[in-house]
């Protein structure tokens, strides 16, 4: 089954292809999770996610900035519709 984007129309494969791609494209810090002791999911802390994807993204937070809330305009209206509806998608720093 695939993904498709709704801020660039990619489609993707689901799950950590479509995460890793919101990350590396659009700049969105996305909280994973991970399988735990006993085979237990554990999802990440926000400091956890923002450690992680600032280690791959220097530029986050800076003039450089491609993120949602830095490109604002279309890209910005479509996450907030989305994030309506269904709820926090990504982690804002």
């Amino acid at each position: 089954m695939k993904t498709k984007c709704l801020l660039c129309e990619v489609v993707t494969g689901r799950g950590s292809e479509f995460y890793d791609h919101l990350e590396d494209v659009h700049m969105m810090p996305v909280r994973r999770v991970r399988i735990g002791h006993l085979g237990k999911p554990i999802e990440e802390t926000h400091s956890e996610c923002m450690e992680r994807f600032m280690f791959s993204h220097s530029e986050y937070g800076s003039d450089k900035c491609w993120c949602p809330d830095c490109v604002g305009g279309q890209t910005l209206d479509t996450v907030n519709k989305v994030t309506s509806k269904y709820g926090t998608m990504y982690v804002k720093h």
